[in-house]
Order: structure tokens, then C-alpha cells, then sequence
């Protein structure tokens, strides 16, 4: 009757063993889920930077080449934007990249 009574025991503790491991795996999962979307996180926000980045240095240039202020400077990007049908990102880029030659109709 020990053999059953220790048979039964070590059943439910290998149940109690598997059911800790797959709670520590969910747990990994999740925090892989995390990591990963701290990345995507991280690469955007890094990406925004580097975009505002370009865009304050092709203002600079607007403004220094035309005289204009910091608004109208900004517009100058958003139109040229709208009628490329572009981001202002990719506008100021190219702007920044050209020296200032870039026309700006």
C-alpha cells in the first residue's frame, strides 16, 4: 500500500512540476512579447528622432536661403510635400541632401 501511496505522490508531483514549467514558459513568451515590442518601440521612436532631425535642418536652410521664418519655412516643406505627394520627411531629406538647390515650385 506505501508503493501505491508513493507511486500517487510522485504523479502529482510531476504534475505539479509541468504545470510550473509551463507557467515559466507563458511567462518567457510574454516577456519575449515584450522585449519585441519595445524593440518596434525603440526603432520608431528612433526613426521619428532622425525624421524631426532632417526636417528642423531643412527649415534652417529655408529660412537662411529665403529669409522666411520658421513657420513659413515649414509650410514651404508641406506644400512641396502635397504636391510631390510625399512625406515631409522625404522632401526635407532630399531638401537637406541638395545643398539648398532643390527648387522649391
Amino acid at each position: 500500500m506505501s508503493h501505491d501511496g508513493a507511486t500517487g505522490s510522485a504523479a502529482r508531483e510531476d504534475r505539479d512540476h509541468a504545470a510550473t514549467l509551463r507557467e515559466a514558459m507563458r511567462a518567457v513568451l510574454d516577456l519575449i512579447d515584450d522585449v519585441e515590442a519595445l524593440r518596434t518601440e525603440n526603432r520608431q521612436l528612433r526613426e521619428a528622432l532622425e525624421g524631426r532631425a532632417l526636417i528642423e535642418r531643412a527649415k534652417g536652410m529655408l529660412m537662411a536661403r529665403s529669409g522666411c521664418d520658421e513657420a513659413t519655412a515649414f509650410e514651404m516643406l508641406v506644400d512641396l510635400s502635397r504636391k510631390q505627394q510625399r512625406k515631409v520627411r522625404a522632401v526635407a531629406a532630399d531638401f537637406a541632401d541638395s545643398t539648398g538647390v532643390q527648387p522649391l515650385t
